[in-house]
């Protein structure tokens, strides 16, 4: 699918205040950006695929929705997108589910972050919390169903209850670790406990484990792993933003996104990777975050 100058303005309207006689080389990063998400999107159902040769799904729909919000642009036919979106919800059990798949409690909180994004009423799909609530067990499962709730503006007081289930302590991994997954590990636990309205331990002292962890190159990785990723930063950069802190160095942070950055106009999820929507995504949110830390 081709897109004009003039369409790309008229979905990222923001830009169009530009008066100066060329572009300058953010906007047009940005309508490079915002090309490459609409390069993913299905005409037909609304929907938008993680990668070029994927299938419409949620996750990619919550991605892109979120993105073009962080880049101030507007979706095309939010009705579709809307539409899809619902017809993944099975109001019998509350869950979500991709296209053909089967539901979890990953996917049904994916399908509420969507839902929510894009202003679908809650009744719609009413039966969702309850379904998190009875599913949610694992670290993993409760850290994205935090997230669900936060973009409900929901703070249920049954979350104890995923605290009972299985407590989740905040843990000082050691110097030493911090720049080897254990920043990745803190920001990930914190985040958890703001997003559900729980206080987290020394605050100071875990925003400053989170910033001893950024790597020489910006960014935050995953143990064992030599590469930074936009995932892990992004996680670290979430409880950051929480806790009101910026990075060490957020001009080093900007640089390790613009690594990941292609020539598409995407994001790889590492420098170098190909484009998809999660890297998009990641990338627009770190992003503007740092623009509200800088201000």
């Amino acid at each position: 699918m081709r897109f004009s100058f003039a369409l790309l303005l008229c979905l990222f309207p923001a830009l169009a205040v530009a008066q100066t006689p060329e572009i300058d080389s953010a906007v047009k990063g940005k309508l490079a950006t915002l090309k490459f998400i609409q390069s993913l999107r299905d005409p037909a159902t609304g929907a938008y695929r993680v990668t070029p040769d994927g299938k419409p799904s949620l996750r990619a729909v919550n991605g892109a929705v979120k993105a073009l919000h962080y880049l101030g642009a507007k979706a095309p036919e939010p009705e579709k997108t809307v539409a899809f979106v619902l017809s993944c919800y099975d109001p019998k059990t509350g869950a979500f589910a991709e296209p053909g798949g089967k539901p979890d409690v990953a996917i049904t909180s994916i399908g509420v972050m969507a839902a929510a994004e894009l202003g679908i009423p809650k009744e719609k799909y009413a039966k969702a919390m309850d379904y998190l609530r009875a599913n949610a067990k694992t670290f993993e499962e409760v850290r994205i169903g935090a997230a669900a709730l936060e973009a409900l503006g929901e703070k249920p007081e049954w979350v104890k209850e995923w605290f009972q289930a299985a407590r989740w302590q905040m843990k000082d991994p050691g110097e030493a670790a911090l720049k080897d997954g254990g920043a990745r590990d803190v920001g990930s636990v914190a985040a958890m406990y703001l997003r559900l309205g729980r206080p987290v331990p020394d605050p100071k002292a875990v925003g400053n484990q989170l910033v001893a962890g950024q790597r020489p190159d910006g960014g935050w990785g995953k143990a064992g792993e030599a590469a930074s990723d936009l995932e892990s930063t992004y996680r670290v950069m979430r409880a950051l933003h929480l806790l009101k802190q910026k990075p060490a160095d957020p001009a080093k942070l900007r640089g390790f996104v613009a690594l990941c950055r292609n020539k598409d106009g995407g994001y790889g999820v590492t420098a170098g990777a190909p484009s998809t929507m999660s890297g998009v995504y990641y990338a627009a949110i770190v992003s503007k975050w740092l623009d509200d830390m800088e201000k």
